[in-house]
């Protein structure tokens, strides 16, 4: 059963994909039909940086994200599985990294404003912070619940096949 706060992360990615494809269509054909409108381009900048960091934590959470097994494909399962966790932890120490250097970006970008919208370009450089602090927390779920015996953790994709 999906939980109601993934339900609304996918409706939010939804939304800021199609937002980000109306943004650009609009920006083209004004641009076409001789009156371009900046504000196209800007609010399809910021909703393809929130489709991106959403979009990412989604494939986390589903184990969808790519992975090259060349070097590991050939280890037992239980040193894959340690391998596993190994790149949690790494994966989980440069989100955290990301998370708070992005805060950091974004109260400096508060004053700053986006383009011809005239709101905050905080509300670009927020999407960091926030899709790297849901993927923390998707990360650090996913090494409990391996540690715990509630996940399998091995280096192979989400339908169990290793590429």
């Amino acid at each position: 059963m999906v939980s109601k706060l993934v339900l609304l992360e996918e409706r939010l990615a939804m939304a800021f994909f199609a937002g980000t494809s109306i943004f650009v269509l609009i920006g083209a054909i004004t641009r076409t039909a001789g009156s371009p409108v900046i504000w196209a381009v800007d609010l399809a900048q910021l909703c393809f940086a929130w489709a991106c960091v959403l979009g990412a934590d989604l494939a986390l959470k589903k184990n969808a994200h790519i992975e090259i097994d060349i070097v590991i494909r050939n280890f037992s399962v239980t040193a894959r599985r340690y391998l596993a966790i190994i790149w949690l932890i790494a994966i989980a120490a440069f989100l955290a990294m990301l998370t708070w250097y992005g805060t950091q970006l974004t109260l400096m970008n508060t004053e700053r404003v986006l383009g011809d919208v005239g709101i905050s370009y905080s509300w670009v450089t927020g999407a960091i912070p926030t899709g790297c602090a849901l993927m923390l927390a998707t990360t650090l779920k996913r090494l409990y619940r391996g540690m715990t015996g509630r996940e399998r953790l091995s280096l192979e994709g989400h339908d169990g096949t290793v590429i």
